[in-house]
């Protein structure tokens, strides 16, 4: 009987952890580039979709790519420190796939942090105060 209650413990512990994602739909995105041969690199393609704007200065962006299993490459980018009054940072996980110089988009996941006292601080969807 401890072992299960042991069990239990431990699954709420690791699902209430758990990332939450808010899903986008990758299909106007992919229209917008489905002609365009200059973007080289999972990094550039992320980098398009968040279409920081330019008067905003430059953010610090952190960006990592992983190729998965299934010949999909999944791209990350991360812009903490924002210049907002409630909303820390925001994350954006997209998987994508090259075919013949050509960007694919197959997810698009996206999420947020508040800075302190504001909301949430973990990773989440909720909107900030």
């Amino acid at each position: 009987m401890k072992r299960i209650f042991e069990l239990l413990i431990l699954i709420i512990i690791l699902t209430s952890c758990s990332e939450s994602f808010d899903i986008k739909d990758p299909t106007e995105f992919n229209k917008k580039i489905e002609k365009r041969t200059d973007i080289e690199t999972a990094e550039q393609l992320i980098e398009i979709y968040y279409n920081y704007p330019p008067n905003e200065g430059t953010p610090k962006l952190d960006i990592k790519s992983r190729e998965l299993d299934n010949g999909l490459i999944e791209v990350t980018l991360i812009h903490d420190g924002q210049e907002d009054d409630s909303q820390r940072a925001t994350k954006i996980v997209m998987t994508a796939e090259l075919d013949d110089k050509k960007w694919i988009v197959h997810q698009i996941k996206t999420n947020r942090k508040c800075w302190d006292g504001r909301g949430h601080t973990n990773w989440g969807t909720e909107w900030c105060n």
